[in-house]
């Protein structure tokens, strides 16, 4: 899959203009999201990018003398790995957790919020005789996990054909052998699991909630991630509509992860 990334300067600079720049994309199909000293990089399907609709985007954010320019870049498709070790990719999962990737697209280090977040609630817990799935597994680091702490069968999913290369390799690289990982959307979902992960934009998750639901097994266990703590609420209310009870709210650095339960 082709990607193409957003090189965004806020001006001046702050953290929340930037963590509301993201949520602004986030909404209008970006995907993913890189920190940068200037501003922000945001990356998007090629097929699903929209130039007028980013520069309407843009003009809508109404911050107080705040300015956001951009540029424009299409990603090649190619092996990343030498272009993150060129940009000082940081192995934090590996020199935390024990888990090594080997990152090829232009983001998936572990090091975001969400990734983060969920890679150390997942170590924490017993996954011994369950089945479980990783939805949008991106570099598998979620699956993996759950592996390490006992899963008994792990599906990973991810409609980025590369994100499932990847997966695959780091899968291989942490000498795990019960993971599978499937190209495909939340349809691609087949039988029950008693935990369900999925760390993606909050717009899929809302659409996609019900699906989630249907194949999980009662009581069991849904991890979502991949919107701000300030969207909790609204996450909240379609998790309730979905027959599911709030168990517990994580936050870092306006990040949330909620963990819920199926009634």
């Amino acid at each position: 899959m082709q990607y193409i990334y957003a090189d965004i300067t806020v001006s001046p600079y702050s953290e929340m203009a930037c963590d509301v720049l993201s949520a602004m994309l986030g909404d209008i199909g970006f995907d993913s999201f890189e920190m940068t000293e200037t501003g922000v990089k945001a990356y998007i399907p090629q097929e699903q990018f929209d130039e007028e609709n980013l520069k309407e985007t843009l003009a809508s954010i109404f911050l107080p003398d705040v300015n956001f320019t951009h540029t424009l870049h299409t990603l090649e498709n190619k092996d990343w790995n030498e272009v993150w070790e060129q940009n000082g990719f940081d192995p934090i999962l590996e020199r935390e957790f024990g888990i090594r990737l080997h990152p090829r697209m232009a983001f998936g280090s572990g090091s975001h919020e969400t990734t983060y977040q969920i890679t150390s609630l997942l170590l924490q817990q017993d996954f011994s005789h369950q089945r479980v799935l990783d939805m949008g597994t991106g570099t598998g680091v979620l699956a993996i996990a759950m592996a390490m702490r006992g899963a008994q069968e792990v599906i990973a999913i991810d409609i980025d054909e590369f994100s499932v290369e990847n997966a695959q390799e780091n899968v291989a690289l942490n000498n795990i052998n019960n993971v599978r990982v499937v190209l495909g959307d939340a349809s691609t979902i087949e039988g029950t699991f008693q935990t369900i992960v999925a760390n993606i934009h909050k717009n899929i998750l809302t659409a996609d909630m019900p699906t989630y639901v249907q194949h999980l097994s009662p009581h069991g266990t849904l991890i979502i991630s991949g919107f701000f703590i300030d969207d909790v609420p609204e996450m909240q209310k379609v998790a309730k509509a979905n027959q599911l009870i709030l168990k517990a709210t994580y936050e870092k650095n306006n990040w949330a992860v909620m963990q819920l339960t199926k009634k």
